[in-house]
């Protein structure tokens, strides 16, 4: 009767100490990998943010680029009676791809700086 009393209190308190370990173990898993995917979170968000600031630098180089184009349609252009016909042309076409090029840009950066902060978030 008291040996096996015995050992049962002695198996008893150890398998409380192991139940005990293993919940520890367990809960520091689960804080762990929350912690984790904080961090993907906070990495996500950076580069988001990278993202959305990049593109509104472009926003800004694009605008003034945008600006020179309308200034060479209007200013810039050859003068007719110097030139040939050929150049007045090619001058024109050139500022024009230009132009919507760098409105295209304009737009595809604009849209990207959306769809980043929209993900970011």
């Amino acid at each position: 009767g008291p040996l096996v009393g015995g050992l049962y209190d002695y198996n008893k308190e150890n398998f409380f100490f192991d139940w005990e370990q293993r919940l520890k173990r367990e809960f520091q898993g689960q804080n762990m990998r929350v912690k984790q995917f904080g961090l993907y979170r906070e990495d996500v968000r950076d580069l988001m943010g990278l993202t959305v600031s990049k593109m509104d630098n472009y926003l800004v180089v694009n605008a003034f680029t945008l600006g020179i184009c309308i200034m060479l349609f209007t200013m810039g252009r050859p003068e007719s009676g110097r030139s040939e016909q050929w150049v007045y042309w090619l001058s024109s076409m050139t500022t024009a791809s230009a132009f919507f090029y760098t409105l295209m840009s304009m737009w595809l950066a604009m849209h990207a700086s959306i769809a980043a902060h929209s993900f970011g978030v």
